[in-house]
């Protein structure tokens, strides 16, 4: 008997790594891809984030012609070891079933192939994909095994993660709140203090640390300018053209009335008589032209244009454009959003709903939410503190990305495998019941 379980377990583990392995020849033997975001990274340019520009850079640095083939081979040896990594975890906490196994495994492998084609695509989800996986598996490992020990990794892969895909950066306060509520009767102890003061203070070594990198590599002490100069564009789409008025700042008030000016020369505005989902479908599609081509455009001339301090170097006068571009950006974000909030909360839950392709979905896993986040603060039970990590992490993500930008599967793809989960966990929850 003991025989053949070892024989299973050889031709099980055989399985998925065929499985992986051809994965890898599929990524290999396909030409790697380049977009207009590759040369962002390739170039430095200030709105892009550090992770993928020293790893982008390196790679060119060492290898020279070749070092996009090897940046792809490097893509997927990563993303399929951290596969498996994932997969390994969680069959184990999720107690999966051979079928169930499988079904991740399509799914973890799914981002590799048309559309996305991850490992070729010469961008951040190359290596976004497998920190996050490692993430939830190192943290998962912290939370339900026990395994405090691995506190030190989890801190390192949430720093290569989020200096990476910053989309996640909450993710680790998701950790801690759900750490708490799991541990909430000991929450006293030392080791348990610590636990959570770790997860949440690496939120602040990420923050100076990207600071502290653009201060070295553009001169100034500031997060990466990519955030609101991107969360400003849909309350922009969505205001009237007289609304630049409302801005106080003079520079900001130009900037914001040339790029209505711009915007309805482009016929890049809300238009009338459309329903919410054709309101958001113009949105999607053309959201790069309204927020790279115009907003951030008409921003970073403006202050090219303007003189700059003698004392400034090269680096800051060719990156503080792009900084007060993203100063500018944030006030129009919150100043629009009120001044527009109606068509704008349209706009974002349409967006939200989009991703999750039906709205049922939407609402599935924001009552799993709710009803999880109830039980586990009032019931002491590994599986409703299960269910509210998933629903947590798959919905701070999905509104993110709704205020940020637009819900396009590049961006979101990261919840496939969480959704599943939910929905198993779900179910086996229901057989208990």
């Amino acid at each position: 008997m003991k025989i053949n379980k070892i024989k299973y377990f050889y031709k099980d583990r055989s399985f998925f790594l065929i499985v992986y392995f051809c994965v890898f020849l599929f990524c290999i033997f396909n030409d790697p891809i380049y977009s207009p975001d590759t040369f962002g990274y390739l170039r430095a340019m200030p709105f892009r984030q550090l992770g993928y520009v020293i790893f982008l850079k390196s790679f060119s640095f060492v290898f020279g012609s070749y070092f996009d083939i090897v940046a792809v081979a490097f893509h997927a040896l990563f993303s399929l070891f951290c596969v498996h990594y994932f997969h390994k975890k969680v069959a184990s906490i999720f107690n999966l079933n051979y079928f169930q196994r499988l079904i991740l495994t399509a799914i973890l492998l799914f981002p590799f192939f048309p559309p996305l084609l991850i490992a070729n695509n010469l961008c951040s989800e190359g290596l976004g994909y497998g920190f996050y996986l490692l993430f939830i598996a190192i943290g998962l490992d912290i939370l339900f095994n026990n395994k405090r020990d691995h506190l030190k990794y989890y801190v390192i892969i949430f720093l290569g993660l989020v200096f990476t895909r910053s989309q996640f950066i909450i993710s680790t306060l998701i950790f801690a709140g759900v750490y708490f509520l799991i541990y909430r009767k000991f929450i006293f102890q030392r080791k348990h203090i610590s636990t959570i003061i770790v997860m949440c203070g690496v939120v602040l070594i990420a923050s100076l640390t990207e600071r502290s990198y653009h201060l070295l590599k553009d001169g100034f002490f500031k997060p990466t300018p990519l955030g609101y100069t991107s969360a400003s564009t849909a309350p922009i789409y969505v205001s009237n053209t007289t609304d630049y008025s409302l801005i106080k700042q003079k520079g900001y008030r130009e900037i914001l009335k040339s790029t209505y000016d711009t915007l309805i020369k482009k016929d890049l505005l809300l238009k009338p008589n459309q329903t919410p989902k054709e309101d958001y479908l113009f949105f999607h599609e053309n959201l790069s032209k309204i927020c790279n081509q115009t907003v951030r455009e008409q921003g970073v001339a403006y202050y090219f244009n303007q003189p700059s301090p003698k004392e400034w170097s090269s680096n800051q006068v060719a990156s503080y454009p792009f900084f007060e571009t993203e100063a500018a950006c944030k006030t129009y974000t919150f100043t629009l959003i009120r001044a527009n909030f109606n068509k704008w909360i349209q706009l974002f839950y349409t967006n939200i709903t989009y991703g999750f392709y039906t709205p049922i979905l939407f609402f599935f896993v924001v009552f799993m939410f709710l009803f999880s986040l109830v039980k586990t603060t009032f019931y002491d039970q590994k599986h409703y503190a299960i269910l509210f990590l998933l629903s947590s992490l798959i919905l701070s993500n999905a509104l993110f990305i709704a205020f940020a930008s637009h819900s396009i599967q590049r961006y979101l793809f990261y919840n496939y495998a969480l959704l599943f989960l939910l929905f198993i966990s779900t179910l086996k929850l229901l057989k208990c019941e």
